[in-house]
């Protein structure tokens, strides 16, 4: 439970960033970044967005005495609200070497139905990945799900076993800016794309556009994808195939 305990060193500092940040947000509901300088904190990291805004570098190798944090959010998501067993969809694609706490998606969490926020459920690549780069948090089902209410933490197997032992718990909505988000604030480098929080997927090789390469068709990368005159793939292979022949 030690692990937990560390999550939680840079959350007011994180929930200050996005709230700094969510104003910026365009209507489009891009990716965006955090990190301890761009808000001015005495942390480093530095989150840097690719190019086409599929996803982001998150560089925490500065020798920062305070340490370092960087991520990524939505302004705003769809699952924000719902009820865990409602939830479908909570992955990222990484790459780099994870650790006990970094990269993972954090989850706002509300316990008692009031709408705010009670506390933050974990999802990390060290204790979630496919072995390949990819953190499918609500589909794997050796993908542990950590949790610290109050003084109370806890962790259990998988997504399953996490909506069945809480089934009163939702995702929460008490601001705008209470929102999901991918954050790492260990020391280290990876990148993060093809962030997913239910329906919210960032753009560049995502959102409606056309696929560049086949690679962007496989992990479930088919379903944001659409072919130049807007219709949607069928499956992957569809996909595959039209990046390959245009058809």
């Amino acid at each position: 439970m030690h692990v937990l305990a560390r999550f939680l060193g840079v959350f007011a500092i994180v929930l200050a960033a996005l709230v700094g940040s969510a104003g910026n947000a365009a209507a489009a509901n891009p990716l965006l970044c955090f990190d301890g300088h761009s808000e001015g904190t005495a942390l480093g990291g530095r989150c840097t967005l690719f190019s086409d805004g599929s996803g982001a570098t998150l560089d925490n190798r500065e020798a920062d005495p305070d340490g370092n944090y960087s991520g990524v959010y939505y302004a705003t998501t769809s699952v924000s609200g719902k009820p865990l067993s409602q939830v479908t969809d909570l992955s990222f694609t990484y790459s780099g070497t994870p650790t006990a706490g970094s990269p993972r998606i954090s989850l706002p969490i509300d316990a008692d139905n009031d709408g705010n926020r009670d506390f933050y459920a974990f999802i990390g690549a060290f204790y979630c990945n496919d072995g390949l780069g990819h953190v499918d948090a609500t589909h794997d089902s050796t993908c542990t799900i950590f949790w610290t209410f109050g003084t109370t933490s806890g962790s259990d197997a998988n997504w399953a076993a996490f909506v069945a032992a809480h089934p009163t718990w939702r995702v929460s909505h008490q601001s705008s800016t209470d929102v999901p988000f991918v954050v790492a604030d260990d020391v280290g480098l990876w990148t993060v794309s093809n962030v997913h929080f239910e329906a919210t997927t960032a753009g560049g090789g995502g959102g409606g556009k056309p696929p560049s390469d086949k690679d962007k068709c496989k992990k479930g990368g088919w379903m944001d994808l659409t072919r130049a005159d807007g219709s949607s793939f069928k499956n992957q292979g569809d996909c595959i195939q039209y990046v390959n022949t245009g058809k």
